[in-house]
């Protein structure tokens, strides 16, 4: 073959990659569709906020404050000393005082009519081999032979049933008593840290808790 030919055919190879070349291109570059644009919203709307971005006091002024309450504190003197250790970072303050019903235990007694009966009854336990009993000198259970005070009520039955089985009228019922318990309600000032944690530690019983704040949390006169 000539040389024309091979030189007509090496040009024909690179217009043909050439066209290719640019063919590849135009249809890998998709053109980019417009923006949609969007109309403002109306000013009257409320602007939304997202979770993270919103405060933890949100609908609250910082200079509002917040309200708590600590308790139950074990005596009048820790309810002073907590309110002493507050006094000086809260806006008001406030102590007060509940009053708690407790069992004591399972009670197992002999009732009796007189102080006289009472004494009887206890020389009979004493010659049955009894013992562990005293009698109630004051109270509404005046002159009654306690015969012991137990924490199951299983231990309870079982001696009230061998007082039984001895012959005596044994009685068994709950005892509950009244405890007072001790609180101090405060407001905080903005931006302050009391000292709640050290009054926690100093009583374990006690809990911080947030309180809706009322215009009667005062300082009591």
């Amino acid at each position: 073959m000539s040389q024309s030919f091979w030189r007509w055919l090496a040009a024909l190879l690179l217009i043909a990659n050439t066209v290719g070349v640019v063919i590849y291109l135009r249809g890998d570059a998709q053109p980019e569709p417009p923006a949609p644009v969007v109309p403002p919203l109306p000013t009257q709307w409320p602007e939304l906020v997202l979770v993270e971005e919103a405060s933890p006091q949100s609908g609250m002024s910082e200079q509002d404050g917040q309200c708590f309450s600590i308790g139950p504190l074990p005596s009048l003197l820790a309810q002073q000393r907590t309110q002493d250790r507050l006094r000086p970072l809260t806006s008001s303050i406030r102590s007060r005082q509940t009053v708690s019903e407790r069992d004591r235990g399972w009670w197992v007694y002999l009732p009796t009519g007189s102080r006289t009966q009472a004494l009887n009854l206890t020389r009979e336990l004493t010659e049955k081999g009894l013992d562990d009993f005293f009698v109630v000198t004051q109270g509404a259970m005046e002159n009654v032979v306690s015969v012991g005070l137990f924490s199951q009520i299983e231990n309870a039955r079982a001696r009230q049933r061998n007082l039984r089985e001895k012959g005596f009228n044994a009685q068994l019922e709950i005892q509950r008593e009244s405890t007072p318990q001790f609180w101090v309600d405060y407001q905080s000032e903005p931006a302050s840290e009391a000292p709640w944690r050290f009054i926690i530690e100093a009583s374990p019983q006690a809990q911080h808790r947030a309180i809706p704040c009322y215009s009667e949390l005062t300082e009591p006169s």
